[in-house]
């Protein structure tokens, strides 16, 4: 798979070639002109390796900040429900509207499928920790969109 690292790639070692080249063509009188090329070949594909592991490694450790985050509480006195059977047509706003109806809102998070990018009819919604009873109690089993929603404390998310 093609990614930003090939093209990267492919530029070093363009970039060595030539400096390879303009290299070995002013110091051709000397014995060592002719394995320049290789020397300046060998240290771009090493060059190359380390690059690209650099960024596989960058890559892996960086958070996935489109993955919901399904956290019971934080720091902050924030609680996270799950919300599930919710209808697919159903977006971010028009679910903070209905569940602004009952308290305040902090974020609404829906999950989509990476292939189709279609939603998957289930989300996680934000609120502050005492509100978290009322949410459930006003909002579960409770009819949205021709669908009964389900709403629940989320699972501390499993590492």
């Amino acid at each position: 798979m093609l990614s930003l690292k090939t093209p990267l790639a492919i530029i070093i070692a363009v970039v060595c070639a030539v400096i390879a080249y303009f290299v070995a063509a002013s110091s051709a009188q000397s014995s060592i002109a002719i394995y320049l090329p290789s020397i300046f070949s060998i240290v771009s594909v090493v060059a190359l390796l380390v690059v690209s592991s650099i960024i596989n490694n960058n890559a892996q450790q960086a958070p996935a900040s489109d993955k919901p985050q399904a956290s019971k509480s934080s720091p902050e006195g924030l609680s996270t429900l799950y919300i599930g059977n919710l209808a697919y047509k159903a977006n971010e706003s028009i679910v903070h509207e209905h569940f602004a109806k009952v308290g305040e809102i902090k974020s609404v998070r829906l999950v989509k499928d990476k292939k189709t990018g279609r939603r998957k009819g289930f989300g996680f919604v934000e609120i502050n920790t005492k509100d978290e009873s009322k949410f459930i109690k006003t909002l579960n089993e409770t009819d949205f969109m021709e669908r009964s929603i389900i709403v629940r404390p989320a699972n501390d998310k499993k590492h």
